[in-house]
């Protein structure tokens, strides 16, 4: 796990080494244990390692293919690197180290760009062949890694974080107001492909990239999609194969020359993947959780019971108590790059300073088992829709009613409304807003400017009413949601150098479970079905059988009103705030001194202060003094 950055100038002029340090720099964090950069006329490579698999100065990068053809800078892990480096020697190749680094340049020496299809792993990399003048990037299947990019007539600038490549000076910092509405409004993109940066883009998931004759070539080498076709070819015993499936991965995620140790919350995702890897362990797995005793936020009795019953696990908790609140939120949104959704980051930021206490660099942790599996309750009323399209009404009864009885007897006219609400039109949705029947979708804290900005395909796809539980999963997977989750999963453990797997989104696991039928995720009112059937008896019964989603539970809202009134107060009130043109300021100072004195919540208010520091971060603060807040994420 690294971090990686380089620049192509295509106006002729040369790559300085100064330039390509500055742009690592930046990104130290991601690498703290060795530094390289190549430069070699109008371009130039960069890298900053976190060693994790062959330790010895041979991993150093940028590296060279043994004649000197290729050069690469590589961000991830290639699970399968030995089996394919047998296969590789086999066909005449020779290895100086024993890294996945190497394997991915021999790999792209025999098969070329369709070298990809054969890695297991999470990656980001470029490789660049001097003779060739071309530059072939890629970027693994889901979007666990990063890469970011800007391409302007002046040239072609890339790297692991957003900031960096802004450092290259190839576009100006500027917000993108139409990214930034939707992500305000809807937490969502126009496509996997955006930033709230004007000019900085991301090579979407799945994809490769060629630049050669100043033209970027994109093209897409794998689709979650395909997965449908297999559906009917999973097997009879759905839980037997899922479970083969699940235990394959994290025995490849264990893989590693340094200690994996695994983030724990009382969760049915965390929980698994703890047990399993616990079983193919001989010492004790090391886990870390954040608990918050005496709060309904805590989840201690889970992690406790999990700790008993599968054994061979080595715990950490840790116990904050909110008074870093402030600190984290703005130390969150720097590592983010862009405005941070909830109070949510603050224990996901605190698990991982608790690991880098405990001094592991690898963990494991459940991104992407709701998406594949259903794991959110807002996925049974597209479930339902599905139900009463096909006619299944018998069906549709029992899982109408065993919703309702999960989510403490919804009432019935409450949960026709739920399933009716996103055809609602907008005059519909408005007036309910205003009566208080929800906040989906609100923009009335919103500028006028920014209210009156328009991205319909973004909006439709941001408000889609899904009536197909597999559509609604896939954007999910793909687009919406889960985008947005491996970003704060790769920024918040990078903060800390500390390389975070995804067993859940392990290729050949995501494709069985894309094809498993939708009973198998969702029925009677219970979700990831066949998950919770494969692991009876692994996990605790009662961990199995919760029915409460929380995410990543905290206090935080409440330690807003208890440490961070002032500063809020502060910061809404400041004239930057009310010159931005990204809020009303009128009303968002009347809303915030109504949360002041106690009368009702305030949900966007993590929002709203972590968008006026993105600001003061970014936009207000010139490059050259950047290094100044990345000098506090130690």
């Amino acid at each position: 796990m690294c971090g990686i950055a380089g620049i192509v100038r295509l106006d002729g002029a040369g790559v300085s080494a100064d330039a390509i340090g500055v742009l690592t720099d930046l990104i130290a964090h991601r690498g703290p244990d060795d530094a390289g950069v190549h430069v070699d006329g109008h371009v130039g490579l960069g890298h900053r390692r976190l060693s994790i698999v062959d330790l010895s100065p041979a991993g150093h990068q940028p590296m060279a293919s043994g004649d000197g053809s290729l050069w690469i800078v590589f961000n991830g892990e290639i699970y399968n690197h030995e089996a394919l480096r047998t296969e590789l020697v086999g066909l005449g190749h020779a290895f100086r180290s024993t890294t996945d680094t190497e394997v991915i340049l021999a790999a792209y020496r025999q098969w070329g760009e369709a070298c990809v299809h054969r890695f297991e792993g999470m990656w980001a990399f470029a490789i660049w062949e001097p003779a060739r003048q071309r530059l072939f990037c890629s970027r693994d299947r889901l979007g666990i890694k990063p890469f970011y990019y800007a391409l302007t007539p002046a040239g072609f600038a890339f790297a692991s974080e957003i900031k960096s490549v802004l450092a290259s000076g190839l576009v100006p910092v500027r917000p993108n107001p139409e990214a930034l509405r939707l992500q305000l409004v809807y937490r969502a993109r126009a496509s996997n492909e955006t930033t709230c940066f004007d000019g900085v883009l991301q090579l979407p998931p799945a994809h490769n990239a060629v630049l050669a004759d100043g033209r970027l070539v994109r093209s897409r080498y794998w689709s979650a999609e395909d997965a449908l076709a297999a559906r009917g070819a999973t097997g009879r015993d759905h839980a037997a194969g899922f479970r083969d499936h699940i235990e394959q991965a994290v025995r490849s995620h264990l893989r590693s020359d340094v200690p994996v140790g695994a983030c724990l919350s009382g969760g049915l995702d965390s929980g698994t993947l703890a047990a399993l890897a616990a079983r193919q362990m001989d010492a004790p797995l090391r886990t870390f959780s954040v608990t918050y005793p005496g709060t309904v936020h805590d989840e201690s009795r889970y992690i406790d019971a999990l700790r008993g019953h599968v054994g061979n696990l080595d715990g950490t908790d840790t116990s904050p108590d909110g008074r870093d609140l402030i600190d984290v939120l703005e130390r969150s949104t720097w590592h983010y790059e862009e405005p941070v959704w909830g109070g949510s980051v603050y224990s996901w930021w605190q698990v991982m300073k608790s690991v880098n206490a405990g001094g592991i660099k690898v963990v494991l942790n459940g991104q992407g088992a709701d998406e594949l599996l259903a794991g959110y309750p807002r996925y049974y009323p597209t479930y339902l829709r599905q139900l009463l399209l096909q006619g299944r009404l018998p069906t549709l009864s029992r899982n109408f009613e065993g919703f309702r009885a999960q989510q403490g007897d919804l009432s019935r006219m409450g949960l026709w409304r739920e399933l009716a609400t996103p055809f609602w039109p907008d005059w519909l949705r408005k007036a309910a807003r205003v009566a208080g029947r929800g906040n989906a979708f609100d923009d009335r804290f919103l500028s006028p400017q920014l209210r009156a900005m328009s991205s319909p395909a973004a909006e439709a796809l941001a408000r889609r009413a899904f009536s197909n539980l597999d559509t609604h999963l896939l954007t999910d997977l793909t687009t919406t949601r889960l985008p947005e989750l491996l970003q704060a999963e790769d920024r918040f453990s990078m903060a800390f150098s500390i390389e975070s797997r995804v067993p859940f989104l392990d290729r050949a696991f995501v494709e069985y479970g894309i094809a498993l039928p939708a009973s198998q995720k969702i029925d009677d009112g219970v979700t990831k079905v066949v998950l919770r059937e494969a692991m009876r008896g692994v996990v605790p019964d009662e961990t199995l059988d919760r029915r409460d989603k929380q995410g990543y539970p905290t206090p935080a809202n409440d330690w807003l009103r208890q440490y961070g009134v002032e500063y809020a107060g502060d910061l809404i009130g400041s004239q930057r705030f009310r010159e931005r043109d990204v809020f009303d300021a009128g009303a968002a100072a009347t809303a915030f001194d109504r949360w002041r004195s106690g009368q009702g919540a305030l949900p966007g208010l993590w929002t709203w202060l972590s968008t006026e520091n993105w600001f003061r971060q970014y936009v207000d603060t010139p490059v050259q003094d950047w290094a100044r807040p990345l000098a506090r994420t130690g």
